[in-house]
């Protein structure tokens, strides 16, 4: 764009000088050779095909003396390329048809040959500090982009670190009240029981009972606190992510999308699931990648465990065995994850094709029945 609008103002420039001092019936030719060399230059994109433009005008020059007004518009093409040097053949039609210029032609063409070269100095430069603009620019960008990963990976660990902490806190709480306030209620309740039984009175003996009650009612307000702050202290994705995040046997990748929360027994089987499928991988497979997904659907929950390994066929016909449980003993993991599906009424479909991958799906309906 900057290119056609120096060439704009040297051909303005040219023209009006043109017309001023030619005048002839064929005044138009050197203005279409003009035209028409210039738009080569513009449309070819090649510094050999503009030296050759270039030097073709000059002859051109040479039969049609009137065409020299128009070179500071051809030689700007050439103008501080490697070849420039050559820019000098623009003396070569003038002194071979100096009698057909006027003072005015040569001094204004002078001109215009300055002109034109700080013009594609001025260009050159302009594009060149674009291009150093936009390269700066762009690696700003990828650097600020590489810094957002980088302080969004930063703060999705301390969420973790701070989430786990949080779990393991609440976990070793119900733990203590379960061992220390658990037993001295117990206690009480034995003590309780023994003075029930060696008491006399009446009046005593009701005030016992009804303390004893009290007592038992509180025991298990606090065993079932004390269960539900367990469950609560199990998160699935954590525990998951930290299995996921101990496996270096190759790349893998985990997705969670469970909106609800899976019965405590659950968490376990799908933890349990995992991690024996993630062991039979690094016992069994070369695969190079594994993806661990789990997902909630309306009516059931879905874990899918698929890697990128491959086996040769005495492999895949023993595997096939075991999957139909005609190699019980050799296929314990399998069966293992197998009966832990069928125990929640779930469907297990082991795929052998393009790699290995465990599709387990879990009706919602038995979440909480086992």
């Amino acid at each position: 764009m900057l290119e056609i609008q120096d060439k704009a103002l040297l051909f303005i420039c040219s023209f009006a000088l043109y017309m001023l001092e030619i005048e002839g019936d064929y005044a138009i030719i050197p203005i279409i050779i003009a035209v028409f060399f210039t738009s080569l230059n513009t449309y070819f994109d090649n510094r050999k095909l503009k030296l050759a433009f270039f030097l073709i005008y000059i002859a051109c020059c040479q039969l049609i003396p009137d065409c020299y007004i128009f070179l500071p518009l051809i030689m700007y093409d050439i103008a501080l390329y490697d070849y420039q040097i050559l820019a000098s053949l623009t003396v070569l039609p003038l002194f071979l048809n100096f009698h057909e210029y006027n003072m005015s032609i040569i001094v204004f063409n002078f001109v215009f040959f300055i002109l034109a070269w700080a013009l594609k100095y001025k260009t050159i430069s302009t594009i060149r500090l674009q291009r150093e603009y936009n390269e700066l620019r762009d690696t700003t960008k990828e650097m600020s982009i590489l810094q957002e990963q980088k302080n969004q990976s930063i703060l999705e660990n301390q969420d973790y670190e701070i989430n786990l902490a949080t779990l393991n806190e609440r976990n070793r709480i119900s733990k203590e009240i379960h061992d220390n306030i658990g037993h001295l209620l117990s206690r009480s309740l034995l003590q309780i029981g023994a003075l029930l039984k060696i008491s006399k009175e009446e009046t005593i003996t009701e005030g016992l009972a009804l303390l004893k009650e009290s007592i038992s009612a509180g025991m298990d307000s606090i065993r079932n606190s004390i269960h539900n702050m367990h469950d609560e202290s199990i998160d699935l994705y954590t525990q998951i992510e930290t299995v996921v995040k101990e496996f270096t046997y190759c790349n893998i990748n985990f997705e969670y999308d469970f909106k609800s929360t899976p019965d405590i027994k659950l968490k376990y089987t799908f933890i349990a699931i995992i991690k024996e499928a993630l062991s039979n991988i690094m016992k069994h497979s070369n695969a190079t990648k594994v993806m661990v997904t789990l997902r909630e659907h309306p009516a059931m929950f879905q874990l899918i465990i698929s890697d990128n390994g491959t086996m040769d066929i005495n492999k895949k016909e023993i595997l096939n065995k075991i999957i139909q449980n005609q190699l019980y003993h050799e296929g314990m993991g399998l069966q293992n994850i197998t009966d832990r599906v069928k125990s929640y009424h779930g469907n297990i479909n082991i795929n052998l094709n393009n790699g290995f991958q465990i599709f387990i799906t879990i009706p919602k309906e038995y979440n909480k029945s086992n």
